[in-house]
């Protein structure tokens, strides 16, 4: 990830986008969310986009390590709605605000193609939004047809900026036909460039995105990264939180989204602008720590008998020769018991298993050895009580050196180092007391 083109000095040379007052109030909220979620998958592809920034200039941006960004407005329309004509389009549609952010970001200089992401259809029939569609798709467009569709959706963006706020496109008049605007009009050629820009781009109704994407997207993720795909609801989940947190937040200051909504003109105060575009990007590094550390991850498996793991008599000897508590041996008990139907309903004993337990249990032993360090330090006595609190403390998901293939909880990892223990890996007697007894053994 390191060679990875940072993303942050991209946006910094960007224009700043104008205030929006409802930008989020005019398309579902969680719809809007999932849409972004997809997208933010393929920055885990080695082609794939190094950013996505939220809420900024449109729903949201993509960015790509050769300067290259995709604005993209997200539309949500009702199954009683039908499909999109061009003045819909252009209006609750919000062609016309894509089109505005475009001129304002194309004069960065940089290649700016422009995304609308809707689950509505789009009108057949000639001079409806389905050709509008076809020629953004062509190759090469034909001239005279391109200069027309420019001129019509001109005539559009300019009956729509009479009502509704635009900050880069030139506005006037709109002429009583499209015709009427001359081929050199400066906001006919602008439409001219943005038309090959343009890409419509369907997507699933909000009541059925999001089982589309975990199936499509979120599965064959964790298929291809060796993680469990036991888990593709809660991927998805943890990276639909980090979605929503990334979208409704200004810089490291959470608002609330109905406070935004009721129209907030300007960023709090002292907040800098490289520190409100950071809070709102998100990079693979951010999404694979959401993965990893967020969503729900239950301690026994839903829908299992949880199992009683086997042994124990050796972890229970240990726990009692350091002087814990019944209380903590019971803790103990249950969370091996966790691990053990954990990993057996998700690793059931096929090529590869073996290898994805020992990888957890050689991080789990070196944050082991981590806690016995700080147990020594300590000085306390007794030391099986002092190096139990540091167990707690220290044998967490979060310290592993690589992501689990296992997705797994910190109470799971603690249960592995109980059943390190019951193996007779460790005990709860300081190393010197534990030396001795060894050495008493094997003379």
């Amino acid at each position: 990830m390191s060679e990875r083109q940072e993303a942050l000095p991209l946006v910094l040379e960007l224009p700043d986008a104008p205030e929006d007052d409802g930008a989020e109030a005019q398309a579902n909220f969680r719809f809007q969310c999932e849409v972004i979620a997809r997208w933010s998958y393929g920055l885990f592809e080695p082609d794939g986009p190094i950013a996505v920034v939220c809420e900024h200039h449109e729903d949201f941006m993509v960015l790509f390590a050769n300067g290259q960004v995709d604005l993209a407005s997200v539309k949500h329309r009702g199954r009683n709605r039908g499909t999109w004509s061009v003045a819909d389009l252009c209006d609750d549609g919000g062609l016309t605000h894509l089109f505005d952010r475009w001129v304002a970001v194309a004069a960065s200089g940089r290649p700016i193609r422009a995304l609308h992401l809707t689950n509505a259809g789009l009108t057949n029939g000639p001079g409806q939004s389905a050709e509008l569609a076809a020629i953004c798709e062509a190759t090469q467009p034909d001239a005279a047809l391109l200069l027309a569709w420019s001129k019509k959706l001109a005539r559009q963006f300019l009956m729509v900026s009479q009502r509704k706020r635009t900050s880069a496109m030139p506005t006037g008049q709109p002429p009583a036909r499209p015709e009427h605007l001359l081929d050199t009009d400066p906001l006919v050629q602008l439409v001219a460039q943005f038309i090959p820009m343009l890409t419509f781009v369907p997507v699933s109704h909000r009541d059925d995105i999001a089982a589309s994407t975990i199936i499509e997207v979120a599965l064959p993720l964790c298929r291809a990264k060796g993680w469990d795909t036991h888990d593709g609801q809660h991927v998805h989940d943890a990276v639909m939180t980090i979605v929503e947190k990334t979208v409704r937040t200004f810089g490291k200051r959470r608002l609330d989204l109905a406070r935004q909504v009721v129209g907030m003109a300007v960023w709090p105060n002292g907040m800098e602008r490289d520190e409100r575009l950071a809070a709102r990007l998100l990079d693979a590094k951010a999404l694979d720590t959401a993965i990893i550390y967020g969503g729900d991850v239950p301690l026994f498996p839903p829908q299992d008998t949880p199992l009683p793991a086997p042994g124990g008599s050796q972890l229970r000897r240990k726990m009692t020769d350091g002087q814990l508590s019944a209380s903590a041996v019971h803790l103990a008990e249950r969370l091996r018991s966790a691990w053990y139907s954990t990993h057996r309903s998700r690793l059931p004993d096929l090529p590869g298993d073996a290898g994805v337990l020992a990888q957890i249990e050689a991080e789990v032993l070196e944050l082991v050895l981590d806690a016995q360090d700080a147990a020594l330090a300590a000085g306390t006595t007794p030391y099986g009580r002092t190096f139990f609190r540091q167990l707690r403390d220290t044998v967490r998901v979060s310290s592993f050196r690589q992501r689990p293939p296992l997705r797994i909880n910190d109470q799971h990892a603690l249960g592995v180092s109980f059943e390190l223990s019951d193996q007779c890996i460790f005990d709860f007697l300081p190393p010197t007391s534990n030396d001795t007894q060894q050495e008493q053994v094997h003379d």
